[in-house]
């Protein structure tokens, strides 16, 4: 079976091997509730709610180690390499503590910085003002 086409792209039926057209036929989807959904309790409404509210934040999290006042390291975790003066090389930690732990590991030289976000292309993007990087504190811990 090969299917013909209209002008403007629209499936106009299929052709069998005879030369008989076959039109499709439209089924409509239907919306039933099974036995297996059950209503959502509060708790568990609350918590959907909260971990939306978590996504919608810009704010995120990255770590940088800092060669002077014009040149700055990013650190991806993926790769284990450092990105050369482009935020968009590092990896985004939502949770501080996640990225406070990884710094850890790399040891003395990097700092964790706290940015926000902008959605390209359906990704984040880091965004940093000119002096966010001199304006953060470094993070003890």
């Amino acid at each position: 079976m090969r299917k013909e086409y209209g002008f403007s792209g629209e499936v106009l039926g299929s052709v069998s091997g005879s030369g008989r057209i076959i039109k499709p036929r439209k089924v409509k989807a239907a919306r039933t509730i099974s036995d297996d959904d059950t209503p959502l309790s509060e708790a568990q409404i609350r918590e959907l709610r909260r971990r939306l509210a978590d996504l919608k934040d810009p704010v995120r999290y990255l770590i940088v180690a800092e060669m002077g006042p014009r040149f700055a390291l990013f650190y991806n975790v993926a790769d284990d390499l450092y990105g050369m003066d482009d935020p968009a090389y590092a990896t985004l930690f939502k949770r501080r503590a996640a990225a406070l732990a990884v710094r850890r590991l790399l040891g003395r030289g990097t700092r964790v910085i706290q940015c926000t976000t902008k959605r390209r292309k359906g990704l984040r993007v880091p965004v940093l003002h000119a002096n966010s990087r001199r304006r953060q504190t470094s993070v003890q811990g």
